[in-house]
Parts: C-alpha cells; sequence; structure tokens
C-alpha cells in the first residue's frame, strides 16, 4: 500500500505539532510496511525534494501574494498546477491531507478524488470549523461550532448595528462578489463607507467556509479527529457520522521517558511552558498570574517559547518586560525536540494555558509520559486528556486570578502534587495510532473496490 500524506507545514522548516504527529505516525505505518511520501507548500515558484528523517518530502510551490478568491479556497492558488503535474505522475492507493488551508486544501482532494485515490482528512486544528480559528465565540467563551451566517458574521465583528436578516440577505450574496465590493469600500477615504465593506464582505465569507466544508465532508472518505469536540462540532453541522473516525494523538515511540521526575525540589514549585509565543497559547496569563502572587510563594516559571513571528512579537515583549521585574520568572531558549524530555524531567509541573480550543496538545500527553502533571485551561483538547483533581489540574482559560490561586495551592501543598502524579495512567502511543490508521486505510480501499466494481 503507497500513501501521499499533504500538510501545510512540514520539517525541516516549522516544527509544530502537526509534523510532530505526522513524523510520528510515518514511521508506525512503516512497522506495518506501509510506504509514505509528504508533499508540503512552499513560498515561491519552484518545487522540491529532499529526504527527512528517512522519508521522502516534495514541496510544492505556492505563488506569492495570493489573492482573496486563492485563501477562501475559490480558486487554486498559484502554483498549483506544479502540484496537480506531481500528484498525478506519483498516484498512491491513499491520499491522506493533514491541513485545510488555501495551501493544501480543498482544491488538493478534490485532484486526489478524481485521480482515483481513496481520501482521508484528519483535522489538527479548528480551522475547518472556525474562520477565526479558535473556536471561541467573541474571542470569549468556547462556540459549539454550528456555521451560522448570523452568529458566525457578528462573531468576525461585523458592527453590531447590523440587524440579523440583513446579514441572512448578505449571506446569499455570490462569494466574488462581496469581496469585489468590501476590496474597493475598504480603500474609502469614508469611515462609513469602509464599515460597509466589511459588512458586506463577512457573510458572503461565512456561507463559503460552510460549502467548503460540505465539499470536504463529500470528498474525503473518511474525517479523523482527534477529539470528542471536534466529533460534536462537524456532527452540529450535519457531517454524516459514518464520515468521522475519532483517533487520539499519541506520544512518538522515539519520545526518551527514563529520566526520572523532578520531586519538588527545594521547596519550589518548579513551572514549564512549551510552546508558541502566540496569545492563543496563553503564556502571558500564566506570566501575569505568576506575578500576582506574593513573594512569599516559592514557585520558578521556566518558559521555552518559539516562533515569536508576526502573531507572536508584541506578546513575547508583554511578556519579557514583566518578566525583566520578577526574578521568578525565567525566560529560556528554545528547545529542540530531543530536548523536551529532559526539560519535562525538570519541571513539577506542566503549565498548559492555551486560549482556545486544542485538538491535543501533544506536549500534554508527551508530559503524562514523563510522569508530569499538567495545569491547563479548562478547554477543549486539554479538557479532555487532563482529569481535574486526580491526574492535573484545570483553569478557566482566562482568569488571571484562577490561575494565581492554582499556582498558590500546588506550592504550598506538596502531598496534592505527588497525589495528581500518581494519578497518570499510561499514555497512549503513536505505535497505536498507526495501528488505527491501517485499519482506517484498509476499511477505505476496501469500500472503494466495492463500490467501483460495480
Amino acid at each position: 500500500m503507497k500513501l501521499i500524506h499533504t500538510t501545510s507545514w512540514y520539517f525541516p522548516d516549522s516544527s509544530g505539532g502537526v509534523e510532530v504527529y505526522l513524523d510520528s505516525l510515518l514511521h508506525g505505518l512503516q512497522v506495518h510496511g506501509l510506504a509514505s511520501v509528504v508533499a508540503a507548500p512552499q513560498q515561491g515558484t519552484e518545487e522540491d525534494t529532499y529526504e527527512y528523517n528517512g522519508i521522502s518530502v516534495y514541496r510544492y510551490p505556492v505563488f506569492p501574494n495570493p489573492s482573496k478568491r486563492q485563501v477562501h479556497k475559490q480558486l487554486p492558488h498559484g502554483g498549483f498546477k506544479t502540484f496537480a503535474n506531481w500528484l498525478e505522475n506519483n498516484r498512491a492507493d491513499v491520499y491522506h491531507q493533514h491541513s485545510w488551508r488555501f495551501d493544501c486544501g480543498l482544491h488538493h482532494l478534490a485532484l486526489a478524488r478524481e485521480l482515483g485515490m481513496a481520501t482521508v482528512v484528519t483535522a489538527h486544528m479548528p480551522e475547518p470549523i472556525c474562520l477565526r480559528g479558535t473556536m471561541m465565540r467573541w474571542d470569549k467563551e468556547p462556540c459549539d461550532g454550528l456555521i451560522d451566517s448570523v452568529k458566525c458574521s457578528q462573531c468576525l465583528e461585523v458592527p453590531k448595528q447590523v440587524a440579523p436578516w440583513m446579514l441572512k440577505a448578505l449571506s446569499r450574496v455570490p462569494l466574488d462578489v462581496g469581496v469585489a465590493a468590501e476590496t474597493k469600500l475598504l480603500t474609502s477615504k469614508s469611515f462609513k463607507l469602509r464599515l460597509l465593506g466589511k459588512t458586506l464582505g463577512i457573510p458572503t465569507l461565512v456561507s463559503q467556509h460552510r460549502r467548503n466544508l460540505m465539499q470536504l465532508a463529500k470528498l474525503a472518505d473518511r474525517i479523523v479527529v482527534t477529539s470528542n469536540w471536534q466529533y460534536n462540532a462537524f456532527l452540529a453541522n450535519n457531517v454524516p457520522p459514518e464520515k468521522l473516525t475519532i483517533c487520539r494523538q499519541g506520544v512518538a515511540n522515539t519520545f526518551k521517558r527514563e529520566v526520572t521526575p523532578n520531586k519538588l525540589q527545594n521547596s519550589t514549585l518548579k513551572i514549564g511552558f512549551l510552546g508558541r509565543w502566540q496569545e492563543t497559547k496563553g503564556v502571558q496569563v500564566l506570566v501575569e498570574a505568576v506575578h500576582s502572587l506574593p513573594n512569599d510563594v516559592s514557585v520558578e516559571l521556566i518558559i521555552h517559547a518559539t516562533h515569536p513571528g508576526k502573531y507572536g512579537a508584541a506578546n513575547r515583549e508583554k511578556v519579557m518586560t514583566i518578566a525583566s521585574s520578577d526574578r521568578r520568572i525565567r525566560i529560556a531558549e528554545p528547545l529542540s525536540r530531543e530536548a523536551v524530555p529532559e526539560a519535562l524531567a525538570g519541571f513539577d509541573i506542566l503549565a498548559i494555558p492555551s486560549q482556545w480550543l486544542e485538538t491535543g496538545p501533544i506536549v500534554a500527553l508527551e508530559a503524562q509520559a514523563m510522569g508530569v502533571p499538567i495545569l491547563g485551561s479548562n478547554l477543549g483538547g486539554i479538557a479532555e486528556l487532563v482529569r481535574h483533581g486526580i491526574d492535573g489540574w484545570l483553569v478557566p482559560a482566562k482568569d488571571v486570578q484562577a490561575w494565581a490561586e492554582a499556582i498558590a495551592t500546588l506550592a504550598k501543598d506538596t502531598d496534592l502534587l505527588a497525589f495528581l502524579r500518581k494519578g497518570i495512567q499510561p499514555v497512549r502511543t503513536m505505535d497505536t495510532v498507526a495501528s488505527e490508521m491501517v485499519g482506517l486505510y484498509k476499511e477505505i480501499l476496501a469500500i472503494n473496490k466495492k463500490h467501483f466494481s460495480y
């Protein structure tokens, strides 16, 4: 069985959770005798091939400056023909897509289907459901995921003065018309006309987003989700349950676990943070909580943050400013993948203060594999992985005071921390994930063979 896996990001130029998951999955599939190739986009006009960690990787071009119609998946991105030629010449039994963006999304999946491959899409992020990308309505509360022209437009900050009936009417305007009107009006010198431009564009975008989701459900033989909240969100949008499979993430088989976790040495609670600088990862909430604690609370926060980029630079500066005036907060170097186990072993607890609905995260499983409890946001995938008061501690995501109180409690009650550590159960591995995926591939291939035999 030959497999093609596509993703918007891949090693070595990026190293997020999707890349870690995919690399582990591919090596797990090799154990079952399944050969895989990875295809991922790269900015520019040229294609490239190389090998990473024993896996063949193809990089197809995505031309710069995409149009709004391309970003919203109405049209293929520049460079798509190069990808199409490669895919036609490298057909596989199964095409497995791990992203749902303009550079690895609807048109790529449709082409694989057209070429006769069995198709699987794994939803690693909220993007197929949520245009905001966080599943947090108005950036304040968890959303049920139902794509609705009124609620979604309001969440995307259409002016409150716009009546619901008008939003429903505007949602029926073709996307290209709405985008053209929005583009023209947003350049106006008049504030009211610019406001009108924003109002015209968003409802049509919401409608297109729902159509894209329905196309996903039509084109994919199976949609894999890694959490219960994703499963429920797809169902809320009338995606047939027989199209959905829950397959949770696992810890890589190569993940080292022999280091003995720290045992609250010197009576100082050591809290670790591993994640991006973006506000959605919540490091600013964690820092504010520690900074608000009285000086007699013995705690050390060690931050190994990555990827400031254009979305995290401002938050990084905010955190650095607070850290400079509080010796309990230490900004450490970003970690390589190889250094993660040893770093986790040095923490008494790992903080995951995410401000959005995670579909994992893998780092939570890695901490649990090391016997390190999690102090996490009571949201999404984190709330599904952590049992409050049994193997970890859950906190309202945006409540700085609640975070401060939780940290103070854990710092003062060493017996509680020991109790949480003992409550951690064996962690699911990528061996199990790979085995389940092999079964899924065989199932959809058998169904396709039966379907096309008539």
